[in-house]
């Protein structure tokens, strides 16, 4: 395992740690964008709707939530796709691997994949960033600092934001972790993007054994980091909370 060594695939004819080399540069291509949305839009979102709890915006957001959370991310990109590439053909029908990564063309492409992957993974984060933020927002440091005169903003962002993030990183961990090993493999079969979820699909169709293991030894790993910087989060959020005598 540390040597890299993790066999030979017969499906591809060439060793394993080769395969998913190749496969994760396009992975990552939509995954980065994807997860940098995600961590940002879903938090803001949630505390701008405990914010205006009950108005159109709130409900606005909610239903926004729901839509992502309830459908298919597979058949929602097939749909995206059937509009957006075969009706009004704005977006090629599958993916093109000889444009450049840093390109329009390249981030045209990804739009649609990265955009159903946003909304499948938003959803849940933003609820529960409502749902921790409305705790926060009538708390009394809170009307302490509406007292000092501090702007809405600045309160939001210093004494709503950060202690509604320790419980969040929970969900945004768990959510992001399945959607990567989940959803993205159907993503990458419906656009044709030759990732690691399509590598590992083509291995499981050829019964190539060492790319399976190899592909889900990636997966594992990619799991055992996101909980341990969730528990390194934890620390940098929450003062209080300290590993030193563990």
């Amino acid at each position: 395992m540390y040597t890299l060594d993790w066999g030979w695939s017969m499906s591809r004819s060439q060793p394993v740690i080769e395969a998913v080399k190749q496969s994760l540069y396009y992975t990552a291509q939509y995954s980065i964008p994807w997860t940098i949305l995600t961590v940002i839009l879903g938090p803001l979102v949630g505390v701008y709707s405990a914010a205006n709890m009950y108005s159109w915006k709130d409900h606005l957001a909610t239903g926004f939530a729901f839509f992502g959370f309830a459908i298919p991310n597979f058949f929602f990109g097939i749909i995206l796709l059937l509009i957006f590439g075969v009706w009004l053909e704005v977006i090629p029908i599958t993916y093109d691997t000889t444009v450049p990564v840093f390109s329009i063309e390249n981030a045209i492409q990804l739009t649609i994949p990265v955009f159903v992957l946003v909304t499948g993974s938003i959803g849940a984060v933003m609820r529960v960033s409502r749902n921790e933020s409305a705790e926060f927002q009538n708390a009394d440091f809170m009307k302490t600092a509406k007292a000092k005169g501090v702007s809405p903003l600045r309160a939001y962002a210093y004494h709503v934001m950060r202690p509604t993030l320790v419980p969040l990183s929970t969900t945004l961990v768990g959510q992001l972790l399945a959607l990567f090993l989940g959803s993205s493999l159907l993503v990458e079969v419906v656009f044709a993007i030759p990732g690691l979820g399509r590598l590992t699909y083509e291995a499981l169709v050829a019964q190539d054994t060492n790319l399976v293991l190899g592909t889900t030894l990636f997966f594992t790993f990619v799991a055992v980091i996101g909980n341990l910087l969730e528990d390194l989060v934890f620390t940098v959020l929450d003062p209080r909370i300290s590993y030193d005598d563990r």
